[in-house]
Parts: C-alpha cells; structure tokens; sequence
C-alpha cells in the first residue's frame, strides 16, 4: 500500500429506479431508495478515493459501516454519493461519507471502514485453500 499524502476522494452516483428501491431489496415495501443501495454506492465511491493508495494485488474490504437515512428518495432521482479518506492506521481506512440527491439534500451520511489484503490471498482463506 503507498502512503497516503494527499486528500483522497471519490464519488459514486446512480439513479433511483425499480431495481434498487427499499421494495426491490427487501428492505421496505415502498419503492424508495433502499437504504442498503444506499450504503452499496457509499461504498462505491469509498472504493474509488482509495484506489491510487493500492499496490498490485491489493483491494480493500468493507469492515465496519455506520451511517444514517436521513432522507427518502423516490423514482427517478439520481444520488450522488461522496467519500473522503479522512485516516489510514495501518492497512485500516477510515473515511467519512454522504450521500446527495439531485437537489444538494444530504440523504445519509456517515463513516465507513475498509481494510487493504492481498486479493490472491484473502480468497484463498475464503475458499478454504
């Protein structure tokens, strides 16, 4: 992993359609942005501001999330999601997160945790190999 120097950012946007609403997901019988859809784009972008820090064979996995819906989205509108690596300790990165829809309104916000493995042996442990 290269250290990190500069600020690090990344952001994720999707559009609220059938296929990830609350509905859809199971998380909810509206048709409404699911709030685990929301976590993924989260996620996402959180995947894409760490990317230059990653040697080859490395990726990240989540490890912890915790965020807020704070706001209801319905079909059609378009969410952007934004993170910002705010710490590395070790292999752990900690980044704060949020969530906007098409307007500016924040919809969520929040940290997430991921952690940097090797990809060739994390799958191996995974797999039982």
């Amino acid at each position: 992993m290269k250290e990190f120097t500069a600020k690090l950012e990344g952001t994720a946007v999707t559009t609220v359609d059938p296929s990830n609403t609350a509905k859809a997901v199971k998380s909810g019988s509206l048709d409404v942005f699911a709030t685990p859809m929301m976590i993924a784009l989260m996620e996402e972008a959180t995947c894409i501001a760490c990317a230059p820090l990653l040697d080859e064979g490395e990726t990240t996995v989540g490890t912890c999330v915790s965020v807020t819906h704070d706001k209801a989205s319905g079909l059609g509108e378009v969410i952007t999601a934004y993170a910002t690596l705010e710490n590395t300790d070790g292999r752990r990165l900690t980044f704060s997160v949020q969530a906007k829809d098409e307007n500016d309104n924040v919809i969520g916000k929040g940290s997430i945790e991921r952690f940097v493995v090797l990809e060739d042996k994390f799958m191996k442990r995974v797999n039982g190999v």
